[in-house]
């Protein structure tokens, strides 16, 4: 806020990134080579898909973090014309890329309907399933102001506030899991905003906690869901499926670990920090584009991770597409109006 980039925010970005990259490309593999996974091989690549859910909501978590503090002030001017500007430009510039790619690899797809058809996706949400996150950010813009007058209150409060959220929107859902509905609910339709005030309480009271603490936490969260993973794999229970989603109270105490332990990382430099600094300036866009550079590989090459020693392929393939989407951003950030975007 005082121009002064905060290392632990930047590494956290960074990483979150790289691990984001990792699970599209996990989740697209059991996609394209299905027949390849054995009962305990997809148990595997279960826990490790399950054990990625982390990294989305620390972006949200960054986010809140950087605006929800009083003294960030952010006028409407700055809302409309700068953040949500922003989002809107990502959602129809980078939507209607993904349907002129879709049409370039596909012949029969090459009509002025099908083109039609991939705007009104864009505008319903029904794109490339990896740019919920622009729909979600956008959401948490336009209420923005309402969540930094909440930002204002006190530590009570604010937990208050989240201790409503973690219960209606993550744990009471997860009863679901052993065949209990419950009829009693609040206002609100998601669990993203506890995590945008989880990284501000983070930011202004997180640091009584130590590093060893947050680590401990997603220790414990990142082992539970290991084996509820497996469980759910090998005993073929859907009910848990529950618990591995964005409002998992899993997801949320692994979030916490990952986010507290980054946000204490102090500003000395290091050749790691610089490292990931440098992919932090990147990762809008390469969030955003990554998905084409796995698309391709898999779908329209033919690129096959078993080929590669399975999950070792599969991470290979993250790191192509990492690299390829790297060097896109870099191209974009000099083209005048795309730069402005990413």
């Amino acid at each position: 806020m005082n121009g002064k980039r905060n290392a632990g925010f930047d590494c956290l970005r960074a990483t979150a990134c790289l691990f984001i990259i990792l699970l599209h490309t996990s989740y697209s593999t059991v996609l394209m080579y299905p027949i390849q996974f054995t009962s305990r091989r997809a148990a595997i690549e279960g826990m490790v898909q399950h054990n990625l859910m982390w990294a989305v909501p620390c972006f949200i978590m960054v986010t809140g973090a950087l605006l929800l503090p009083p003294e960030k002030h952010i006028t409407y001017r700055d809302l409309f014309g700068k953040y949500i500007a922003r989002v809107v430009k990502a959602i129809v510039l980078f939507g209607v890329l993904f349907v002129a790619l879709e049409m370039l690899f596909d012949p029969t797809r090459r009509t002025g309907a099908y083109f039609l058809q991939g705007l009104y996706k864009v505008f319903t949400g029904d794109s490339w399933s990896h740019m919920w996150y622009l729909y979600c950010l956008l959401g948490l813009y336009l209420l923005m102001p309402f969540y930094k007058k909440a930002a204002e209150l006190g530590e009570r409060d604010m937990l208050y506030l989240m201790g409503l959220y973690a219960l209606f929107m993550s744990a009471i859902p997860c009863l679901e899991a052993v065949g209990v509905r419950c009829g009693f609910y609040i206002h609100v339709s998601s669990v993203y905003p506890l995590y945008l005030f989880m990284g501000y309480w983070l930011r202004r009271w997180g640091a009584k906690h130590s590093r060893a603490f947050y680590a401990g936490l997603f220790l414990a969260a990142t082992a539970a869901i290991a084996v509820l993973s497996y469980v759910r794999v090998m005993g073929n229970i859907q009910t848990l499926d529950v618990l591995f989603e964005y409002n998992s109270p899993l997801v949320i105490v692994q979030s916490l670990g990952v986010a507290g332990w980054f946000f204490q990382i102090g500003d000395e430099p290091s050749p790691v920090k610089k490292v990931l600094a440098n992919i932090d300036r990147h990762s809008f866009g390469i969030y955003l584009i990554h998905m084409a550079y796995i698309r391709l590989l898999y779908k329209h090459l033919h690129f096959d991770p078993f080929r590669y020693g399975g999950l070792a392929g599969i991470l290979l393939t993250a790191l192509i597409a990492f690299g390829l989407a790297y060097v896109t951003d870099m191209v974009m950030k000099k083209l005048p109006i795309v730069r402005k975007i990413v």
